[in-house]
């Protein structure tokens, strides 16, 4: 009896030997996961000089505390146009938008140079050139309250070599008033029908037409007379 229970533990012994030989053999990972893993490829690039780097993304450069603190006096706008030239390798964007809340020198600044920021980040422009106009009526004929160019690589006009030029801009110091904007619209959209013999604008019937219609004095039809201010803007980042 002692025997057969002896041959039985044997087999239970040798069974379970197995089964961990088995296990241990199974799993164990085998030599190829020890590989070491292939080293990644690195996109080594050669460091350009100040001159020749792209603007960096958030423009802090081109952001003295002088600009950023117009930034905060901008108003709602709206966009008239805008237009992306790449050709020259200096991506340049000129937008042309329009505010009915901006009334004063520092808000129509304020407002173009927030455009221009906004769109040099949104549309990855180096040069955002914004113009505001009155209105629709009168874009394009040289009546804008403010003219904002951003460079955000630093390279002004000239996008050769860096010298630290990032913004330009200009502004009419004086609203123009809601009657001179009136005469101006009328001026422009019946010219054409006021033209001489020689093809000039007759502008004595003209003058006396818009008169007519703003039930105003001849005297007072007067076009805007626009003077824009520069900026002189520094060099500081802003707080």
């Amino acid at each position: 009896m002692q025997d057969k229970r002896a041959i039985q533990v044997s087999i239970i012994v040798f069974i379970t030997i197995a089964v961990v030989l088995v296990l241990y053999f199974t799993s164990t990972p085998s030599k190829d996961n020890f590989r070491p893993a292939t080293p990644k490829a690195t996109n080594s690039q050669p460091i350009l000089p100040v001159a020749q780097r792209p603007p960096a993304t958030d423009l802090n450069r081109s952001w003295p505390s002088q600009i950023a603190a117009l930034a905060r006096r901008a108003m709602s706008y709206e966009v008239l146009s805008s237009k992306l030239d790449s050709s020259s390798g200096r991506p340049q964007l000129r937008v042309v938008i329009t505010s009915g809340y901006a009334n004063s020198y520092e808000q129509y600044l304020g407002t173009a140079i927030k455009v221009a920021r906004t769109m040099a980040i949104n549309r990855n422009a180096t040069v955002v050139h914004v113009i505001l106009e009155p209105n629709g009526n009168l874009s394009g004929k040289g009546y804008q309250l403010a003219d904002v160019v951003l460079y955000t690589d630093g390279k002004g006009d000239d996008g050769k070599t860096f010298n630290g030029v990032y913004w330009q801009a200009s502004a009419v110091q004086v609203p123009y008033s809601p009657q001179q904007l009136q005469v101006a619209s009328l001026w422009f959209q019946h010219q054409n029908e006021y033209l001489a013999a020689d093809g000039k604008i007759d502008e004595t019937a003209l003058t006396r037409y818009i008169a007519a219609q703003l039930h105003i004095p001849e005297l007072a039809v007067q076009l805007p007379q626009p003077k824009r201010i520069p900026l002189k803007a520094d060099n500081q980042l802003a707080d």
